[in-house]
């Protein structure tokens, strides 16, 4: 197997009680302060009719209500980002359902929310877990690695990528059991009240420690619904979430391969897509580039390594089907990063930008050893 060409990276490190966590993003980025506020009030601004509708105020309302009993740890973590960055937590609370509301309002986004994750098992690695972020565009000088540890997860912790101003793990990331989780937007017509997609990420990887525990307890909560999970563990269980309000749809492989793009696919979910004329264009998208993964997937070598994920993530459609690095332009979206998971050894590689033009970065949890456990 081929090596994947990295260098050390240092994640911004981040320890304490869930508020002291928040509140150290500003005291160990404070040139960043002015990007994080510009990038909500962007956001806040893009999204100002749809979140005011009566339909979106009352989930959020009702949201507010529900992550205080069973959360409080994230409104925590969020009120110290609050504290650093000077926002209040109404607006970063509003904030984290921006795509909620924009979907209950049926409302056209200027810059649709893409993202390409899939999971594969390998026999040495647990599994390999990767995501195409495809984002705003806003969000490239606040996007950061993180290293979480907290005294009220006891020996657990989370490495993750996400941005600076919103809590936990807002894109991606792993825990030191080994599970990884990523996430991808799918727009849907089944919203309600329950646990936000964006706290869910990071509630897996502080109580979970295995793929099966989380589908357990993904199965076993109510969900605002909206997006997409794609999970693997360090035995090779892997597995894709589709989460909606009233349903919820999952695949489960042992050593097997899973991913997805934007839009639900099983027969649970897929009655429950969000369809608009204004954004057909990206369910389309979506649509070619969903059968174009799962060909691929299929198609990729045994044993299926980091490098191949990053091959796999470069895919630019040069043997057909839709790609999935995404340079803007004529395209609807553009790749700021790509993030892959090592289950086994625990690992973080990352590149900010395309992985086409990958500028390779290697995070772990302190255990150097884990960088001679990469083989490929």
């Amino acid at each position: 197997m081929i090596p994947l060409k990295t260098r050390p990276g240092e994640p911004l490190s981040l320890t304490g009680t869930a508020y002291e966590r928040g509140r150290m993003q500003a005291t160990l980025c404070p040139d960043m302060i002015d990007f994080v506020r510009t990038a909500v009030a962007a956001r806040m601004e893009e999204t100002r009719s749809a979140l005011a509708t009566p339909e979106a105020k009352a989930l959020i309302k009702g949201d507010r209500i529900y992550t205080e009993r069973h959360y409080p740890a994230i409104l925590e973590e969020m009120q110290g980002i609050c504290d650093g960055f000077g926002l209040t937590l109404d607006t970063l609370f509003d904030y984290m359902h921006c795509a909620v509301a924009s979907d209950i309002g049926m409302m056209a986004e200027r810059q649709p929310e893409g993202c390409t994750s899939f999971a594969v098992a390998n026999p040495e690695l647990g599994a390999v877990v990767a995501k195409n972020r495809d984002y705003r565009p806003e969000h490239i000088p606040i996007q950061r690695a993180f290293h979480h540890r907290d005294p009220a997860w006891g020996p657990r912790e989370v490495l993750c990528l996400g941005s600076l101003g919103s809590p936990g793990n807002f894109s991606s990331g792993i825990n030191s059991d080994g599970l990884a989780v990523t996430d991808t937007n799918s727009r849907t017509t089944d919203h309600g009240v329950g646990m936000h997609r964006y706290f869910l990420l990071t509630w897996l990887l502080v109580n979970c420690g295995s793929t099966d525990e989380a589908l357990d307890r993904i199965l076993g909560m109510p969900h605002v619904g909206g997006g997409l999970l794609i999970l693997g563990d360090a035995s090779g269980t892997v597995a894709a979430v589709e989460l909606g309000h009233r349903r919820v749809g999952h695949e489960r492989k042992v050593r097997g391969r899973v991913g997805r793009a934007n839009h639900f696919v099983t027969n649970d979910m897929a009655a429950a897509n969000l369809r608009t004329p204004e954004s057909e264009a990206q369910s389309c998208h979506s649509d070619r580039r969903h059968p174009t993964l799962q060909q691929r997937l299929a198609a990729a070598s045994s044993p299926f390594g980091l490098a191949d994920a990053a091959r796999l993530a470069s895919y630019h459609g040069e043997e057909g089907g839709e790609g999935f690095c995404r340079h803007g332009a004529k395209d609807l979206g553009n790749t700021i990063s790509c993030a892959l998971y090592a289950t086994r050894p625990r690992t973080l590689t990352f590149t900010a930008g395309n992985p086409c033009q990958a500028d390779w970065r290697h995070f772990d949890f302190g255990d150097r050893a884990a960088s001679s456990r990469l083989a490929s």
